[in-house]
């Protein structure tokens, strides 16, 4: 088959001018032609459609990677270019699940733009966005399938665990980032996150957080969340609901609001971040906590597991294997409190079902004493006094009568034994009297 897609690409762009693949409409109809292929090849072959596919991928990362070396390492662009859209859209449509292959594809598409805005504008954006941004269109429908292709592409990512070298001009030095957090180039060389922040998109917000973006963008730009405070008070009072969603939920991925005005002492700071944002703090927009207070221990742990598990690049399909219940699974990953602090798992449910009916179940099989407490007796055992307990079968309610007769409703011996004698009496001719089935009130245990 490798033979079958390269002959594909070699007889099918030489007849493609250098610029034939610039519109998308060109793009679809090799699409088309190569999903053609892939199909009778899988079943010519009788193999899974996406090992077909990644195939195809490869096949094309091989002809970009010659047309590179006859050119001294350089990439052509154009046509020789957009061969790798050809096979990430080949990747998307046929769901490829090798992630070394898709990885690759990635790798090489960096190496030639220093950036992957082609498939991050369209999900920030839209579709058309990208035409009046970078001067090109969108390889996806719409915005939504953008988003899925996006998060698909960071599944493959995070599996590999890739990072690229990316130049940062702040710090005048090259840097090691992840996938998610590469600047795009078009929008001022800034992080996918801070791109989202600044179109007030909460919902991508949320995705890049619970994919492992970092809450502070390594572009060597500014704090996003004094950014977003600034953002919000240009208006006095009246808060974007976009603006106050997307504060939230950056807020629960970092453990306090670092306050700016350094290299000021900390208590002029504090003065200065009070009259500047002293409002949000009276309208309970950000929390006093989280700016000069403690932090509550549980979004500390949170917010400590979270960059664990980033260091790692495990998330968020790392959360699913700490050994927690899972209404904490989902509050590490960011969703429980856009849920309701009520919300409970289905699961939850089903095993609190369970277990109602199984004391449901165990109540019928063993007679239990249901107990009254008085609100004029003390409850303090140190005083010796038994609480009444309901007597159910005819037996109990003679070991109760015996036992309040002779001790008065204290806990004695001669109470004791002839509560015992009462029972036994009462039973029926079969009952064993080594093993009666009740505790006596009072009784110490």
């Amino acid at each position: 088959m490798d033979y079958i897609f390269e002959c594909f690409f070699e007889d099918t762009f030489e007849q493609i001018s250098r610029n034939g693949l610039q519109d998308r409409q060109s793009r679809r109809d090799v699409l088309d032609h190569l999903s053609s292929i892939i199909k009778g090849c899988s079943g010519g072959q009788n193999s899974q459609t996406d090992e077909v596919a990644a195939i195809a991928v490869t096949a094309a990362m091989r002809y970009h990677r010659l047309a590179k070396e006859q050119n001294g390492q350089v990439c052509l662009m154009g046509k020789y270019h957009n061969i790798l859209y050809i096979g990430l859209r080949t990747c998307w449509d046929w769901g490829v699940r090798d992630s070394e292959v898709v990885v690759k594809l990635l790798v090489a598409i960096y190496e030639c733009e220093k950036t992957y805005e082609r498939i991050f504008l369209g999900a920030l954006f839209g579709p058309h966005a990208p035409h009046f941004i970078a001067g090109w269109r969108s390889d996806f429908q719409d915005q939504h399938e953008n988003v899925r292709a996006m998060v698909y592409f960071l599944k493959h990512a995070t599996r590999e665990q890739l990072t690229l070298p990316v130049w940062i001009p702040r710090f005048e030095q090259e840097r090691q980032l992840r996938f998610i957090d590469v600047p795009i180039e078009s929008c001022g060389k800034s992080s996918p996150l801070r791109i989202a922040l600044q179109a007030n998109a909460p919902e991508l917000l949320l995705i890049l957080l619970r994919y492992g973006a970092a809450p502070q963008p390594p572009d060597g730009g500014a704090s996003v969340i004094i950014a977003l405070l600034d953002k919000l008070i240009e208006d006095g009072r009246n808060y974007s609901f976009e603006l106050v969603m997307c504060l939230k939920i950056l807020l629960r991925n970092v453990a306090m609001i670092e306050m700016p005005f350094k290299p000021l002492l900390y208590a002029s700071r504090r003065e200065m971040f009070f009259d500047r944002y002293g409002r949000l703090l009276m309208d309970k927009i950000i929390g006093k906590e989280q700016v000069y207070g403690v932090p509550s221990l549980r979004h500390l742990c949170r917010c400590c597991i979270r960059d664990v598990l980033r260091m790692h690049n495990q998330l968020p399909n790392g959360i699913d294997t700490l050994r927690l219940p899972k209404r904490l699974q989902r509050y590490i990953d960011l969703t429980e409190e856009l849920e309701g602090p009520e919300a409970q798992d289905s699961e939850d449910k089903d095993q609190q079902r369970g277990s109602a009916s199984a004391k449901c179940k165990l109540g019928s099989e063993v007679a239990r004493l249901e107990t009254i407490s008085s609100a004029e007796e003390s409850e303090d055992e140190s005083e010796n006094q038994a609480q009444l307990l309901q007597a159910v079968t005819d037996p109990e309610k003679a070991a109760l009568a015996a036992f309040m007769a002779t001790g008065d409703g204290a806990y004695t011996e001669e109470a004791k034994q002839a509560a015992v004698e009462a029972y036994v009496a009462a039973c029926p001719p079969d009952f064993d009297p080594d093993f009666p089935p009740i505790s006596l009130p009072g009784e110490p245990r």
